[in-house]
């Protein structure tokens, strides 16, 4: 029988796990922040899933910095709206 092989939402769901020991060593406030990463790499699992990578952390982390990119775009528009 032939192996099978993780989505990328697996391997999401995987680093969650793995990085359990992190996340309770962190502040309540700090855990919440960590979730909130890992749901930014959850909403892009079908692009990371795309992508042929022997480390599945860049991705992830690739994710994250997206919807961070696009948080930081709304706060600019934001910011100048209100200068202008």
């Amino acid at each position: 029988m032939g192996r099978t092989v993780p989505t990328f939402r697996n391997i999401i769901e995987s680093f969650g796990l793995d990085w359990s020991d992190f996340k309770r060593a962190l502040r309540d406030m700090d855990r919440k922040a960590f979730d909130n990463l890992m749901n930014h790499a959850r909403r892009h699992a079908s692009a990371g899933s795309n992508m042929i990578n022997p480390n599945p952390f860049e991705p992830v982390v690739m994710s994250i910095l997206v919807e961070h990119e696009k948080t930081l775009r709304k706060l600019r528009e934001h910011v100048e709206r209100e200068h202008s």
